[in-house]
C-alpha cells in the first residue's frame, strides 16, 4: 500500500506542476481528439457520438469534484473526447450529395467563386445546381468546373447564373496509398463534383443588384480586378493575393519562384500581413491622436487605437476570404488588442492556445492542413524564442538598427526551422536560403508594401489609390527580384520524399510535449521524435504504383520512377514524382517498363509467360490474365502500391484500405446523410 501511495503522490505532484501550462495541454488535447476522429478507419455511428459526448461530460463532472492535478488531467481528457465528437458533428453538418458516377450534360448554377486550377485554367465554383435530368435529391450542393478552350474567352461575374455543358466526376481520392486525400477536402468544402468544360459558358441570368449573400465575394472580385488593371502584370498577381486573397491573377512561375526562396508564405494572408496591417493602423492612429493635447489628456487614445485596429482587422478578414491562416491571424490580433484594452500582457503561448481552440471550433478539419500547421508552428516558436531573448539585458544596449537586423534574422531562422518539416511533408521541398530571402523581403513587405496598401485603401474613395498602388508595385517588384536571385542560387532547394503516415503527427506531439511538460520527463520527447525522423529517412517509396483507372503505371528502377505514359493522367503522375522527391516532368520520366511488368490491351495476351511476370495490368474488365489487375479491380481498390520484400515477392496495399470507410468516400454513408439538403428548387 505504501508503494502505491508513493506512486500516486508522485503522479499527482507531477500533474500539479503542469498547472501553469493548463491551457496549452487543453489545446493539445482538443487537437488530439480531432486527429483521432480523422484517424479512425471506419466512420463512427450515432451511438459512438453519444457515448463519446457522455464520456466527456462524465470526465468534466468528476474533475469539478477534485482540486488537484488529476482534475486537470480529467479536463484535458474531456476536451480531447469533446474534440472527437465535435469533429464528427462537423463532418455530418456539412454532408451533402456527391456525384456517384461520371456525368456529361447540361449544367446550370450560380457562380460563387472564380479561381485558377493547377493547369492555370480559369475555374468556377457553382451552387444552386441543376444537372440535366438528375433528381434534386442526388444533385450536389456545389461543384467546381475548369474552363478549357473557348469557354475561357468570357468569364461570368460572381452571382451570375450560368449554363454550360460539362464533364463531371466525383471528387477523386488519393493518387496513391497514404497520399493527399482531396475527397476529404472536397467534403468539407461541400463540393460534390469536379470537372471541366470546353463549351462556352452562357449567361442565363445576371447577378441581381439586391443582396444575394455574395456581396463580400463581389467586392473582393471587383477590388482584385481593379488592382490587376492598374498595376504591372508581374506584381499585380501578388498584390491581389495579399489584399483580397484571390490568386486568379497569380502566375505559376511566380509561385514556384517564391516557394524556392521560402517566400511563399507572403502569398498567404496570415499573421505577417494581419500583424503588419493592424500594427500600422494602431501606430498611425495613436500618432495622429497624439497630435491633439486635448485627446491625450482626456481620452484613452491607446485603447481607441486598439479598437480601431480590431475593426480594420475584421474588415481585412472579410475581404481576404477568411482562410484558416487569416482567421488564426485575426483571432491572435484580436486577443492582443483585447489585452491592450484590459491592460494585460498579450503575446503569450496561452493566447496562442486559445486562438488554436477557437480556430478548431470553427473548422476542425483545418488541423490536417498545412496552413494551420505552419502558421501555429511558426508563431509558437517565435513567441518562445523572443520571450527567451527578452531576458537578455545586453541586447537592450544595442543600437536600434542592429537590434532590428538581429530580430529579422532570428525571426526568419526560427520561422523557417518551425515550418521546414511541415513544408517537406506537404510540398516535398526544403529551401536552403530561406533565411537570406526573408531577412531582405519581410522588411520590404512591412515598410513599403503594407503602408502603400493602407494608403491605397484610404485614398480609394477619392480616386487617388494609384499612389498607393505605385508604392505596392515598387515593393513587390523588389521582393520578386530577391526571390528570383535567391531561387537561382546553386542548390537553392532540396526535394524530399513523402514520409510514411503518422510521422508528422508523432513529431508534432513529441515537440509539444517537450515544450509544455514541466520537469525532466520532457527529455523523453526526443525518443519518439528521433524514431519518427529515422522512419521517414529509411521508409521506402513503393516499388510499383498503379493508378485507379489503370492508365498509369510507375515502377522504381535504380532509384528513379519510370512511367509507362509520356502524357495523360498528369495529376497522378505529378503526385507520384513529387512524393518520390524527384519532381521531373512526366515526359522525362517516361520509359520502357521492366520485363516483369506488362500492360495488356483488350483482346491481346501477355508476351512473356505468366511465371516471368510479377505485374500485369489489363485495360478492360474481364477474366484476369496471369492473376493481374483489371479495370474493375483497380476501380474498387482506387489504385494500388507494391513493395518488394527480401525474398523478391510483391506486397500490395490499396488506396481503399488506407482511406477506410468514411463519410467522404463511402456512397452509402453519403446518401444516408444527405437528405436534409435536398429541398432546393432550380433557380
Amino acid at each position: 500500500m505504501r508503494h502505491w501511495s508513493w506512486i500516486w503522490a508522485a503522479v499527482t505532484a507531477a500533474l500539479q506542476a503542469q498547472a501553469q501550462n493548463f491551457m496549452h495541454w487543453t489545446a493539445l488535447g482538443f487537437g488530439l481528439g480531432i486527429a483521432a476522429y480523422f484517424g479512425v478507419s471506419r466512420e463512427p455511428g450515432v451511438a459512438v457520438f453519444w457515448a463519446v459526448s457522455l464520456s466527456a461530460g462524465l470526465c468534466a463532472g468528476v474533475a469539478v469534484r477534485l482540486r488537484n492535478g488529476i482534475a486537470r488531467l480529467l479536463i484535458v481528457i474531456a476536451v480531447a473526447v469533446a474534440g472527437f465528437s465535435w469533429s464528427q458533428y462537423r463532418a455530418y453538418s456539412v454532408s451533402g450529395p456527391v456525384l456517384s458516377e461520371r456525368f456529361y450534360g447540361a449544367v446550370q448554377g450560380r457562380v460563387i467563386g472564380i479561381d485558377r486550377s493547377l493547369s492555370e485554367k480559369p475555374r468556377l465554383t457553382l451552387d444552386q445546381l441543376v444537372l440535366g435530368a438528375l433528381p434534386q435529391h442526388v444533385t450536389p450542393n456545389r461543384l467546381r468546373v475548369a474552363l478549357h478552350g473557348s469557354s475561357q474567352e468570357s468569364l461570368p461575374q460572381i452571382g451570375d447564373i450560368v449554363q454550360l455543358a460539362a464533364h463531371l466526376a466525383p471528387p477523386p481520392g488519393p493518387a496513391e496509398p497514404y497520399g493527399y486525400d482531396f475527397q476529404r477536402q472536397a467534403w468539407f468544402a461541400r463540393l460534390g463534383a469536379v470537372g471541366y468544360t470546353r463549351s462556352p459558358v452562357m449567361l442565363w441570368r445576371a447577378a441581381p443588384v439586391e443582396r444575394d449573400g455574395l456581396t463580400v465575394q463581389k467586392w473582393r472580385r471587383e477590388i482584385g480586378a481593379h488592382i490587376a488593371a492598374h498595376m504591372p502584370a508581374r506584381s499585380a498577381g501578388v498584390a491581389v493575393a495579399i489584399t483580397v486573397g484571390d490568386r486568379m491573377y497569380l502566375d505559376r512561375d511566380v509561385q514556384q519562384t517564391l516557394r524556392a526562396a521560402n517566400l511563399s508564405h507572403l502569398l498567404a494572408i496570415s499573421g505577417l500581413h494581419m500583424g503588419l496591417l493592424t500594427s500600422l493602423v494602431f501606430f498611425f492612429t495613436r500618432a495622429l491622436m497624439s497630435c491633439l493635447p486635448y485627446l491625450i489628456l482626456n481620452w484613452p487614445i491607446k485603447k481607441i487605437a486598439a479598437v480601431i485596429s480590431m475593426g480594420v482587422g475584421a474588415a481585412y478578414l472579410l475581404l481576404s476570404g477568411a482562410s484558416v491562416a487569416t482567421e488564426r491571424a485575426y483571432i491572435m490580433a484580436f486577443t492582443i488588442f483585447a489585452a491592450v484594452l484590459l491592460e494585460r500582457r498579450a503575446v503569450t503561448l496561452q493566447a496562442l492556445s486559445i486562438t488554436a481552440i477557437l480556430v478548431l471550433l470553427l473548422r476542425p478539419e483545418a488541423l490536417l492542413g498545412p496552413g494551420f500547421q505552419m502558421s501555429f508552428a511558426a508563431t509558437g516558436l517565435l513567441i518562445i524564442v523572443f520571450n527567451g531573448m527578452s531576458q537578455w539585458t545586453w541586447v537592450a544596449r544595442w543600437p536600434g538598427v542592429a537590434t532590428y537586423v538581429m530580430g529579422s534574422v532570428v525571426s526568419a531562422a526560427v520561422a523557417g526551422l518551425a515550418t521546414a518539416p511541415i513544408a517537406a511533408v506537404h510540398f516535398n521541398t526544403l529551401p536552403h536560403y530561406g533565411i537570406l530571402a526573408n531577412v531582405i523581403a519581410v522588411p520590404i513587405m512591412g515598410f513599403v508594401v503594407m503602408p502603400s496598401a493602407i494608403l491605397a485603401a484610404v485614398l480609394a474613395p477619392f480616386g487617388g489609390e494609384s499612389l498607393g498602388l505605385w508604392g505596392m508595385a515598387i515593393g513587390l517588384g523588389a521582393i520578386l527580384d530577391v526571390a528570383r536571385h535567391v531561387a537561382d542560387l546553386p542548390y537553392s532547394i532540396s526535394h524530399i520524399k513523402a514520409p510514411p503516415p503518422k510521422v508528422l503527427g508523432i513529431l508534432a506531439v513529441s515537440v509539444l510535449f517537450g515544450i509544455f511538460w514541466q520537469g525532466r520527463l520532457r527529455l523523453l520527447a526526443c525518443i519518439p521524435a528521433a524514431l519518427a525522423l529515422a522512419l521517414w529517412v529509411h521508409f521506402p517509396r513503393p516499388d510499383v504504383l498503379i493508378s485507379g483507372d489503370g492508365r498509369l503505371v510507375g515502377v522504381m528502377v535504380q532509384g528513379s520512377r519510370v512511367l509507362n505514359r509520356a502524357k495523360g493522367t498528369g495529376f497522378v503522375a505529378r503526385s507520384w514524382l513529387e512524393n518520390d522527391g524527384r519532381p521531373i516532368s512526366q515526359k522525362a520520366a517516361h520509359g520502357a517498363m521492366p520485363s516483369w511488368v506488362e500492360i495488356v490491351g483488350k483482346g491481346a495476351h501477355p508476351v512473356q509467360p505468366c511465371e516471368k511476370l510479377l505485374v500485369v495490368v489489363q485495360d478492360w474488365r474481364s477474366e484476369l490474365v496471369c492473376g493481374g489487375f483489371d479495370l474493375g479491380r483497380l476501380a474498387t481498390a482506387g489504385g494500388v502500391a507494391g513493395w518488394f520484400d527480401k525474398s523478391g515477392r510483391l506486397h500490395w496495399t490499396t488506396v481503399r484500405a488506407t482511406i477506410g470507410h468514411r463519410l467522404w468516400n463511402s456512397a452509402e454513408l453519403r446518401f444516408t446523410n444527405s437528405h436534409h439538403s435536398t429541398d432546393r428548387k432550380p433557380p
